[in-house]
């Protein structure tokens, strides 16, 4: 790359990214290091004027929920939710129909060709997809993954939407960037991949869930300090309850946070499905400032919406209030009915699943992400491009 005729990598090369890497590639003194890194900053900062891609790096750790209950056969379901529909209605006249329906109704159990497609769906997670999902699709590095547990690195700018693809695979479900077909919840390459199998690839089901803790790490907070929240920040997310119907709804859940390098931290927990309306929040705010989020959070702070009815009028004031939507113009008034619908969505969302005491805090912690997110992806620059 340094012999690379385009003198852009040259000025732009990732040694260059941080200051601490390159006073150790020096090689030099201790005395003459405080002498170099003065000079050195002033070239990243010409390089990069703003926001630098090295200053934060994204760790994740998941893991599949009550795999214990799956292995002894307390979650499967009555024989009739795995034999073809129209066997169902089919009359043999060899078994009778009353004994027919009875055996319909028993559940199923554990047996070893269970047992077996059960761990063929860890190996296929495990040793297939998440390693394709992780490193070819996205640019990440799997650390560890076994059975129904990952550990990986990814970065920035595509965590949300790696963790959404890890989580629809887990599941069997619809592949977001339709590479896979996810018919009767195997997933199948369309296209020949040399790193996937060409067979359907077993899956654990849509009644399968697992929970996850990203953190998200400024460079100069310790590895150690980042680890000791990631495995947190998991068993955070496997805490994660609201009362569903009377019942703990547990699990299927995520925590992410964010480490400062001043010490703070900023935490954000929700269910899976509504975290999936926060990243289509972030997807509609794409020409957005990154502070609209943050006026989101301090309006909700002063003026909480009471109820869940009360916020679609909540966003609605919120948005007609918006210097960003201000003008009769088309495409702002598109732009802000589009965020509109968007924010209330997800409002709505995180009210119904989140436990009251904790609700106005998560609000505010999630709409804070966003515009932490939104603000340190904008990229420019320096130099002479």
């Amino acid at each position: 790359m340094d012999q690379h005729e385009n003198t852009q990598f040259k000025q732009f090369h990732p040694r260059l990214l941080n200051l601490g890497w390159v006073v150790e590639d020096l090689e030099i003194s201790a005395n003459l290091i405080n002498d170099y890194r003065q000079d050195i900053a002033k070239i990243i900062h010409k390089s990069y004027p703003s926001n630098n891609p090295a200053d934060w790096y994204v760790l994740a750790a998941g893991d599949g929920d009550d795999m214990s209950k799956w292995l002894q056969g307390e979650k499967l379901k009555e024989y009739r939710d795995y034999i073809p529909s129209k066997l169902k209605d089919k009359e043999d006249k060899s078994v009778s129909l009353e004994s027919f329906h009875k055996f319909l109704e028993v559940k199923k159990r554990m047996g070893p060709s269970t047992h077996n497609a059960l761990s063929r769906a860890l190996l296929d997670f495990s040793n297939q997809l998440v390693p394709f999902l992780t490193e070819q699709r996205y640019a990440g590095r799997l650390i560890y993954a076994g059975g129904d547990d990952v550990l990986a690195y990814t970065n920035l700018w595509e965590w949300d939407n790696w963790l959404w693809d890890i989580r629809q695979c887990f599941q069997g479900k619809k592949d977001p960037q339709d590479e896979f077909d996810s018919n009767g919840d195997y997933w199948t390459a369309l296209e020949r991949h040399t790193k996937v199998a060409k067979r359907p690839l077993f899956t654990m089901g849509k009644n399968a869930t697992i929970s996850f803790g990203i953190v998200i790490v400024h460079h100069s907070v310790p590895l150690a300090i980042a680890l000791e929240s990631l495995w947190s920040a998991e068993a955070k997310a496997k805490e994660h309850f609201y009362l569903k119907e009377g019942k703990k709804d547990q699990k299927d859940a995520v925590q992410v946070r964010v480490l400062y390098g001043n010490g703070n931290t900023l935490k954000s927990t929700a269910k899976f499905d509504v975290f999936h309306e926060w990243q289509k929040l972030l997807i509609t705010a794409k020409e957005l400032d990154s502070a609209i989020f943050e006026q989101a959070a301090s309006l909700w702070n002063q003026h909480p919406a009471p109820s869940p009815e009360a916020i679609l009028p909540w966003t609605k004031a919120f948005c007609d209030r918006r210097d960003q939507f201000q003008g009769d113009d088309t495409a702002k008034q598109e732009a802000k009915q589009q965020f509109q619908r968007n924010l209330a969505d997800f409002l709505q969302a995180l009210f119904l699943t989140t436990k009251e005491k904790d609700l106005d805090d998560e609000i505010q912690n999630w709409l804070k992400l966003a515009a932490f997110v939104k603000r340190n992806r904008d990229i420019k620059l320096g130099g002479d491009n």
